[in-house]
């Protein structure tokens, strides 16, 4: 009888155990998904309302070209039901989360609280107050939202999209052309962007969706931007990997970010596509002016992935400088001391402009972060708001360092007229335009001329020209404003400022405010 009793109790404790496994439930059959598994590890309460999961990160797959790279692990976005009520742990195990995102209706997502909801590294605990919640690494950026988006955007002024082939899997690759397309091509600037060659990095499309809204937004400066440049913006270099929730692979686990310099047999599809692409878009000495890598990185902060002066040339190395101090000027996202450095390799696309191009391209890997900025915990937090505002900012740079608009936002790179000046161009410091002027003596003047200056309210800058360094002196390389401007009606802008000597100067800026 005793023995009976003992079987009865052992089975009931196992349909029970059973039943509380089965009560929440976990699915990832939707775009973007990805989960390993999800292993109830612990239950404190017999009602089933207290729970503890080991939530395993699925690993991309193994490699077949780079197979000594280790798959990556790093992206989740699962659906849990049942919850409502329940007091759940999750403990996220191969991968890195410092604080992920629940969303109730997989639209509007929040991210757990960092100090009160991650209860230790890697693990989150929340009671939830409805039935359903979805649960991922980062905010969503799927290929739906970005049709829906590329739908919207193809309305706007300025915006042409075509497709510059397909995925391994028969995705568009689909390409926008932003510019004024009645003006002719032949002496506009040319940029090129792309992002999501790695799929998790969805911080990335949020801010590059900020930066593309800018540049077709109905305003003068961006008119402006249409008619003297032509921006081609590849939003996903790898859709397979983002429609299978991947996180630095393509559909059979090629990390395609460093595919650019193998042969033929081992270059995956998107990667031609991309190589034609350029192929096609840069003939005769026309070559892209800039180019954008967009990624994102776990590193709790903005960066630029600067290529050494070794490993390129004086200049090249100050014309990175030069647009990496343009985007962290007057930037409460981007610290001067955040910069990180790397030798040029041809395994990567900016290695591929380099051999091809060289100083004709500006090329150059721009990081967002998943968490925090400027490693600081306590300070600004990532939200899709702040991203998107940081792609307006690296627009704003853009502009600048070509000096491409002439509304709106405009730059004066060089006096027209000196007095008691001496022009210098070098490679050791930081300034717009071909060269700068140095004060010989007191009483020296430069003066600055725009014409044909909008009537309106404008902030006026100065570009403080400050040695090529790692990181920025503070007060140096960075607008500096002067004062506030007031055009009562159209016409020409004059400005004469006085140096004493030794003084440097450089570039004017003109920033409309009304």
């Amino acid at each position: 009888m005793k023995r009976t009793l003992i079987i009865i109790f052992t089975l009931c404790l196992t349909f029970l155990f059973s039943s509380l496994k089965a009560q929440v439930r976990f699915s990832y059959d939707f775009e973007c998904g990805r989960l390993g598994k999800a292993e109830l590890t612990d239950s404190t309460d017999i009602n089933a309302k207290t729970l503890v999961y080991d939530i395993i990160s699925a690993k991309d797959p193994e490699n077949p070209v780079d197979t000594l790279l280790e798959p990556s692990s790093r992206w989740f976005y699962f659906l849990m039901t049942g919850v409502k009520g329940k007091d759940i742990t999750l403990k996220f195990i191969d991968t890195d989360p410092w604080a992920p995102f629940y969303s109730y209706d997989n639209k509007e997502w929040k991210r757990f609280d960092p100090k009160t909801e991650m209860i230790e590294k890697f693990t989150s605990r929340k009671l939830y107050d409805k039935d359903s919640v979805w649960i991922a690494y980062c905010v969503p950026y799927t290929n739906t939202h970005l049709a829906q988006m590329m739908e919207e955007w193809q309305y706007r002024d300025g915006v042409r999209s075509y497709s510059i082939g397909k995925s391994l899997q028969g995705r568009e690759m689909n390409m926008m052309v932003v510019t004024n397309h009645n003006i002719s091509d032949k002496h506009k600037k040319k940029v090129y962007i792309h992002g999501r060659i790695h799929p998790s990095e969805t911080p990335t499309s949020w801010c590059l969706e900020g930066l593309i809204e800018e540049l077709i937004a109905p305003t003068p400066f961006a008119r402006s931007l249409r008619d003297n440049a032509v921006f081609y913006i590849l939003p996903f270099a790898n859709p397979d990997g983002v429609a299978l929730g991947f996180s630095r692979c393509d559909a059979i686990g090629v990390n395609m970010e460093i595919n650019y310099d193998r042969p033929d047999s081992l270059t995956r599809p998107e990667i031609k596509n991309i190589k034609n692409f350029l192929s096609t878009t840069t003939y005769g000495e026309k070559y892209i002016d800039l180019f954008l890598n967009f990624h994102s990185q776990i590193a709790p902060h903005m960066t630029y992935w600067v290529h050494t002066e070794e490993t390129t040339s004086p200049l090249y190395f100050k014309m990175e400088q030069t647009f990496t101090s343009l985007t962290i000027a007057d930037n409460p996202l981007f610290n001067s001391d955040m910069l990180s450095f790397s030798k040029m390799a041809p395994r990567y696309i900016e290695g591929l402009f380099w051999n091809t191009a060289g100083e004709n391209t500006l090329a150059i890997t721009h990081e967002t972060p998943y968490s925090y900025y400027n490693r600081n915990a306590d300070g600004e937090i990532v939200t899709i708001e702040n991203l998107k505002w940081m792609g307006k900012k690296t627009l704003w740079a853009i502009s600048d360092f070509l000096s491409i608009a002439k509304a709106g936002r405009i730059v004066i790179p060089v006096p027209s007229k000196t007095s008691k000046c001496q022009k210098l161009e070098d490679t050791d410091h930081i300034y717009l335009g071909e060269h700068y002027y140095m004060a010989e003596k007191e009483g020296a003047e430069a003066s600055f001329r725009f014409k044909n200056l909008p009537a309106g309210k404008y902030e006026v800058y100065s570009w403080v020209v400050g040695p090529k360094v790692n990181v920025n002196p503070e007060g140096e390389n960075c607008w500096k404003k002067l004062y506030t401007h007031t055009q009562d009606s159209n016409g020409n802008f004059n400005l004469t400022i006085e140096l004493n000597e030794g003084n440097c100067v450089s570039a004017l800026l003109l920033v409309e405010t009304e």
